[in-house]
């Protein structure tokens, strides 16, 4: 029972993940109506809009390995491990609309840009570490003690 707040983090996690995945497929939202218009007047937001599509499905498989990790599930580790820089990557280039809202947010106030770089970093930040800490257990695991 020692690792519970990773699973109370699981939930949290998981609500936040799927709600963003419904930006993408609710034409109403801000999200879609922002694409919607970019790609309008340029056909190369498509790829930032792939980018931010493939950068929310792989934000998917966060609350999945925070579980495994919280759970102890033994699975590979190569897999996990190439997730993990491969979610980094697209993590930092996936997600153009976040950026011009934090950018947009320091016009406003510097106050307010710093509060909107919390709410979209501080979230997924253990995500982060407890995706490390299960890919890369092994490594950690068979490290020699020091003597």
């Amino acid at each position: 029972m020692r690792k519970w707040p990773w699973k109370v983090y699981g939930i949290f996690l998981t609500i936040l993940v799927f709600s963003g995945l419904e930006d993408i497929f609710y034409k109403n939202s801000s999200f879609y109506m922002y694409y919607t218009i970019l790609v309008a007047f340029d056909k190369r937001y498509l790829l930032f809009l792939a980018f931010n599509i493939i950068a929310n499905l792989l934000n998917v498989l966060a609350p999945l390995v925070v579980f495994c990790y919280a759970f102890d599930i033994r699975s590979s580790l190569k897999f996990w491990r190439i997730c993990f820089f491969v979610r980094m990557i697209f993590d930092l280039v996936g997600h153009h609309y976040d950026v011009q809202f934090i950018k947009s947010a320091f016009v406003q106030s510097y106050a307010y840009g710093f509060a909107s770089i919390g709410v979209v970093l501080v979230p997924l930040l253990p995500s982060y570490l407890a995706h490390y800490f299960y890919a890369f257990r092994r490594r950690m695991d068979q490290s020699p003690s020091p003597a």
